[in-house]
C-alpha cells in the first residue's frame, strides 16, 4: 500500500499497477484508508500476462494487462524477467565481499541496459530488393 501511495502522490491521475496477485491487492486497496485517493484518481489495480492466465475470468476480464486499454502489447513482466536472468550472478557472487557482490551487480545491470536494452529498441531495415533492369 506504501508502494501504491507514493506513485499516487508521484503521478497522479490514471495509474495502473501490476501484480502478481493484483485482484487481491485491489481488495486490499478497497478496504484501505487509501481507497478514496485511488478512486478519485483512476487507480487500477492489475495482474501481469503470465500470472493473469492462471485466474479465473471474471478476475481476467477486470485486471488482466491484455484487456486494458492503453497497454498495448506490455505484459508487465519486464522486472520479473530482469531478475530471472540476474539469477546467474548468485553462484559468481556468493564468496564476494558486500562492497564488490554490490558492484558486480550494479555492473550486469548496467552491461545488461547498455548492450541489451538499447539495441533491442530498434532493428535494422531490411536490404532492399536488387532488381534486373534489362
Amino acid at each position: 500500500m506504501a508502494c501504491i501511495e507514493k506513485m499516487l502522490h508521484t503521478f497522479g491521475k490514471d495509474l495502473g499497477g501490476g501484480f502478481d496477485i493484483g485482484c487481491h491487492i485491489e481488495t486490499t486497496l478497497k478496504n484501505s484508508a487509501l481507497s478514496p485517493l485511488a478512486t478519485a484518481l483512476g487507480y487500477k489495480s492489475l495482474v501481469d500476462a503470465f500470472h493473469g492466465h492462471a485466474h479465473n475470468r471474471l478476475c481476467q476480464l477486470s485486471h488482466l494487462a491484455t484487456y486494458t486499454k492503453g497497454l498495448g502489447i506490455e505484459d508487465l513482466g519486464v522486472c520479473e524477467r530482469a531478475f530471472s536472468r540476474s539469477n546467474g550472478l548468485g553462484g559468481a557472487t556468493r564468496h564476494m565481499s558486500v562492497f564488490h557482490r554490490m558492484q558486480a551487480i550494479v555492473r550486469y545491470f548496467k552491461d545488461t541496459d547498455h548492450l541489451e536494452t538499447y539495441q533491442n529498441l530498434s532493428k535494422p531495415l531490411p536490404a532492399p530488393a536488387s532488381r534486373c533492369l534489362s
